[in-house]
């Protein structure tokens, strides 16, 4: 059976999920983690994207971000995944296929959404038992949220800005 084509829209905002092949940990080490936002980063600036918000747990990865109207969803995580799984298989000597499957990205039609999301992937370490905050969990963009957590407003997080260091804390 076929899969279905994915639906296009510019300037769109995307819920993205991605995990390792066969539910592995992937990101199981801080340089992995490190790796995969160098890779986003890269390509934040290449492809038009704006990332609102993220969590990279050790098998998958949630992100909130909107893809400009010259380029759409899946070229984009395409560059992304293909530059990290590079890096990856020559750091670990590893064959096969890094990620499970395709991504899943879910096209954020209501502004409201974005909030409800963003709350829903920053608590997922609390619901895994990493973290009983989801402010105390690294790998996040909630501690970024933190400060504006009161102004009931998102910012897209400009990770270009953070040069070669990691706002990995």
């Amino acid at each position: 059976m076929s899969r279905f084509k994915r639906l296009y829209y510019g300037n769109a905002v995307y819920h993205v999920i991605f995990r390792g092949n066969n539910r592995q940990n992937i990101l199981k080490l801080k340089s992995d983690k490190q790796d995969l936002l160098n890779s986003i980063r890269k390509f934040q600036e290449r492809k038009e994207v704006k990332v609102y918000g993220f969590v990279i747990m050790d098998n998958h990865v949630h992100m909130v971000m909107e893809v400009g109207e010259t380029h759409n969803i899946s070229n984009v995580m395409h560059a992304i995944l293909l530059s990290f799984s590079v890096k990856y298989r020559r750091k670990y000597n590893y064959v096969g296929h890094v990620w499970q499957g395709r991504f899943q990205s879910k096209p954020i039609i209501e502004e409201g959404y974005i909030i409800e999301c963003l709350n829903y992937i920053h608590n997922n370490p609390v619901r895994a038992g990493i973290v009983s905050n989801p402010c105390d969990y690294l790998y996040s963009s909630a501690k970024y949220y933190e400060g504006l957590k009161n102004k009931g407003i998102y910012e897209f997080i400009d990770l270009t800005k953070y040069g070669d260091t990691s706002i990995i804390r």
